[in-house]
């Protein structure tokens, strides 16, 4: 299993709740132990392992809190068909690249409120609250 983590990883590359929801290859990573977890990241390129490493450290050192948040972000997600968490990976990482104007203008758009059922739209808007006001 740690080397398919690490194969999968490699193919994708503060107070605030961060603005993402972590991957299904992260989240598989952070639930190893530590032996199994070196394991895995042994087989990135050292770039890739740098980051990877990280952004568990990052997960890691969240407040309970904060990282209940993030997990129940994840399994909302996880719960959306395949299709559908890619399209809204898609436009998390769009709107992550947005001026926070645009980004508000997206989440409010006619097109956004179309493209989005209501349960994407509450998630993705969840990582947005202040543009999503």
């Amino acid at each position: 299993m740690a080397p398919k983590a690490a194969k999968q990883i490699n193919k994708q590359s503060n107070k605030q709740i961060p603005r993402s929801i972590p991957g299904k290859q992260i989240e598989q990573l952070r639930k190893m132990s530590p032996e199994e977890r070196q394991r895995a990241l042994s087989n990135l390129p050292p770039e890739r392992r740098q980051q990877v490493e990280k952004q568990l450290d990052r997960l890691d050192k969240l407040p309970p809190e904060q990282r209940q948040v993030l997990d129940q972000r994840y399994e909302k997600l996880q719960s959306f068909p395949p299709p559908r968490q890619r399209a809204v990976r898609q436009e998390l990482q769009s709107l992550r690249s947005m001026p926070f104007a645009e980004r508000q203008a997206r989440l409010h758009s006619d097109e956004f409120k179309q493209q989005f059922s209501p349960e994407e739209r509450e998630l993705i808007q969840g990582v947005f609250p202040g543009a999503a006001r």
